[in-house]
């Protein structure tokens, strides 16, 4: 055999490159892992912040509409205001949530419309949720019958006027918080 042929023989011969096996390896942190953990820390830290802007958003808009219909036309003292105030604060950061998730899945169902559509949304959605939380928490702060007819006669009769304000006020925090447009909300189950 000539040298000639020898060389074309042995170049039909395939040769992989040498591999180099390391001892005690530790994973790579690749840029998608990376990625994935940021956006993992990054989807926790926008539903902490969701969660403290929904607590915040409820509870200031409630203390503020409750002061007159309890005071005022309920009649009760300032300690059974207290009380139920103080009681409310823990019911709304509980609830606070839930609504705003409960009011993104009824908006996705109805979609946003007209005035009088969003205002109709916004009614159901406050009215359907908050009057039997509220009528709870007025028999757990302590209220009399009287007292809690009349509050919550108030409240359904005047849920049309809080509806929507607190709608918007929650939609205005959410574009102010979390630079998010109203409907880019996503809805979740939690």
């Amino acid at each position: 055999m000539s040298p000639q042929s020898l060389s074309q023989a042995t170049e039909a011969i395939p040769v992989s490159p040498p591999v180099m096996v390391l001892e005690d390896e530790q994973p790579v942190e690749t840029s998608q892992s990376t990625n994935t953990e940021h956006n993992a820390r990054q989807n926790r830290r926008t539903r902490r912040d969701e969660w403290l802007l929904d607590v915040f958003a409820m509870n200031s808009f409630s203390w503020a509409i409750a002061i007159p219909i309890e005071l005022v036309l309920a009649g009760m003292s300032w300690r059974e205001h207290l009380q139920v105030r103080l009681l409310a604060v823990v019911f709304n950061t509980v609830i606070a949530r839930p609504f705003s998730l409960y009011r993104n899945w009824v908006v996705a169902r109805f979609g946003r419309g007209s005035g009088l559509h969003n205002y109709a949304v916004d009614t159901f959605v406050f009215l359907s949720f908050q009057l039997p939380l509220y009528t709870l928490n007025m028999i757990l702060g302590g209220a009399s019958v009287a007292e809690i007819a009349t509050a919550c006669i108030t409240f359904v009769l005047i849920a049309g006027a809080l509806g929507r304000p607190y709608g918007m006020y929650l939609d205005c925090l959410r574009r102010l918080w979390l630079n998010r447009r109203p409907g880019a909300n996503s809805v979740s189950a939690g």
